[in-house]
C-alpha cells in the first residue's frame, strides 16, 4: 500500500518485499572432496614429492654402486638423470615465472631444484671418488652443466647480476666441485692428514673472505628489488658454501680423520669479513666471531709448528690471532685501521726488540756502575789531597776566567765627565 504526503512534489514511498532468508541456525560444511582438491590446487604439494622420490631414488642408488668395481657406468647413467631432471625443473619454474606468472609455483620449483644444484646428495663427490684421471673429468664436466644452470636461472629472473656475485658464486662451485679430486690427488701422493683438512678449511674461510673483497673489488652492484629473482640470487650465494661445509665433514668420515675445533676458526674469520658487506654496522658480532676464532686455534699446536728467524713459532693459535687482527683493522674505516696497524706494529716490534733492550739495558747498567766506582777512586780521602784538590782548582778556575776574558773584544773606556764648577 502506498501512501502520499500533502506537500506538493513530494516523492512516493513504495513498500520493498521482506525476503531475507535467516540462516543463523544453519552451518555449511564443506566436503572433504572440496578441501583436497583447495589443498591440491593452491598448495601444489606434487613438487615437493617429486623432488623426495628424485633424492631418495639418487640414495638408493648411490649406496649400491661401487664405482672402483666397475660399476662406474651406472653412476654416469645416474648422473645424466639427475641433470635431465634439473634442466626440466629449471625449464617448468621459468616457464611458469615469465610466461605464466605463476610466481609461487615457479619459486618452489627452483627452490627444490638448488639443492641439486650444489649435490647435496654427493653424487659428484662419488663420482671424484674413482680414479683420479676419470674423476676429474667428471667432476670438471659437472662444474660447467652447474655454471651453465645458475648462469640461465640468474640471467633470466634478474637480467645482468654483479660481476662480483657471479665471480664468487663461480669460485663456490669450481671449490665444491673439484674438492673430491683434490683428496684424491693427496691421497696418492702419501696419507690424508689432519693438516690438510685443515687447510681445506682455511680455503672455505679465503672463499668467505673473497666475498667482501670481490664486493670492494667490482662493486657491489645494484640491489635487487624484492622478490623471486633476488631469492634465488642470495641462494644460490649462501648455499654453495654449505654444501662445501657438509662435504668437508663427510670427507673426514670418508678418510678417518678426527675433526678438530682449529678446523671451524677459519669459518668464523671469514663470516666475520663477510658480515662486513652484509651488514657493514654489525660491529659487535664482527668482533665475536674474531674472538672465537682465535679462542678455537689456540689450543691445536699439533697440526705445525714452524720456526721464523729462531724467535717466533708459528702455530695455528698465532696465525689465526694474527689473522683475526688484520681482519679487525680490514673491517673499520681507513683512518681507524692505520692506527690499529700501527699498534700492532709496535706490540710486534717490542715483543722482537725484547732481548736486544734488555742487553742494552744490561750494558748501560755495567756502564753506569763502572763509571761510579772510578768516580769514588778519584774522590780526595785526606785533608792534603783535599788541600791539593782545591789548589788544583784555583789555577784551573784562573785559567777558564783568562780565557773567557781574552774571549771579549777590546773597547776604549769613556772619558771621565770634567769637575763641576
Amino acid at each position: 500500500m502506498s501512501r502520499k504526503k500533502s506537500s506538493r512534489g513530494a516523492p512516493r514511498y513504495r513498500p520493498q518485499r521482506e525476503c531475507a532468508v535467516t540462516l543463523s541456525h544453519y552451518v555449511l560444511r564443506p566436503r572433504l572432496r572440496d578441501l583436497l582438491l583447495q589443498f591440491l590446487v593452491h598448495k601444489n604439494p606434487f613438487y615437493l614429492l617429486s623432488a623426495l622420490s628424485m633424492i631418495a631414488g639418487c640414495f638408493a642408488i648411490n649406496s649400491d654402486l661401487s664405482p672402483r668395481a666397475g660399476e662406474l657406468g651406472k653412476l654416469l647413467y645416474l648422473l645424466a638423470i639427475l641433470n635431465g631432471y634439473e634442466a626440466i625443473v629449471i625449464a617448468l619454474g621459468l616457464y611458469l615465472i615469465k610466461k605464466r606468472k605463476i610466481i609461487r609455483d615457479g619459486r618452489t620449483l627452483l627452490l627444490i631444484e638448488a639443492p641439486f644444484l650444489v649435490d647435496l646428495i654427493f653424487l659428484n663427490a662419488e663420482a671424484g671418488s674413482v680414479a683420479f684421471q676419470i674423476g676429474i673429468i667428471l667432476n670438471l664436466l659437472a662444474l660447467c652443466l652447474a655454471l651453465l644452470k645458475a648462469g640461465i636461472v640468474l640471467r633470466v629472473l634478474n637480467g645482468r647480476i654483479s660481476r662480483a656475485d657471479s665471480a664468487f658464486i663461480a669460485a663456490e662451485l669450481a671449490t665444491l666441485f673439484m674438492l673430491p679430486s683434490a683428496f684424491k690427488w693427496l691421497e696418492h701422493r702419501g696419507a690424508i692428514t689432519g693438516l690438510h683438512f685443515y687447510l681445506a678449511w682455511w680455503v672455505v674461510g679465503l672463499l668467505l673472505i673473497s666475498y667482501e673483497v670481490l664486493g670492494r673489488w667490482f662493486g657491489r652492484g645494484d640491489e635487487l628489488k624484492p622478490g623471486v629473482g633476488r631469492t634465488i640470487r642470495h641462494l644460490y650465494v649462501a648455499l654453495p658454501i654449505v654444501s662445501l661445509i657438509a662435504h668437508l665433514g663427510m670427507l673426514h668420515w670418508v678418510y678417518n680423520v678426527d675433526f678438530m675445533a682449529a678446523d671451524l676458526s677459519p669459518i668464523f674469520l671469514g663470516a666475520a669479513v663477510a658480515l662486513h658487506r652484509i651488514i657493514p654496522a654489525a660491529v659487535g658480532p664482527r668482533v665475536m666471531a674474531l674472538a672465537m676464532a682465535a679462542l678455537l686455534s689456540a689450543n691445536h699446536p699439533e697440526l705445525f709448528a714452524i720456526h721464523l728467524a729462531g724467535k717466533w713459532v708459528l702455530t695455528p693459535g698465532l696465525l689465526m690471532t694474527v689473522a683475526a687482527y688484520l681482519a679487525f683493522a680490514y673491517t673499520l674505516r681507513l683512518r681507524h685501521a692505520m692506527y690499529v696497524l700501527l699498534a700492532g706494529f709496535s706490540i710486534v716490534m717490542f715483543i722482537w726488540t725484547a732481548p736486544m733492550m734488555l742487553q742494552l739495558a744490561l750494558i748501560c747498567r755495567d756502564g753506569i756502575r763502572k763509571g761510579l766506582t772510578m768516580m769514588e777512586q778519584a774522590l780526595p780521602k785526606t785533608a792534603f789531597q783535599w788541600g791539593m784538590t782545591a789548589l788544583t782548582g784555583a789555577f784551573a778556575f784562573l785559567a777558564l776566567g783568562a780565557a773567557l776574558s781574552l774571549r771579549h773584544a777590546p773597547h776604549e773606556e769613556a772619558p771621565e765627565p770634567p769637575p763641576a764648577t
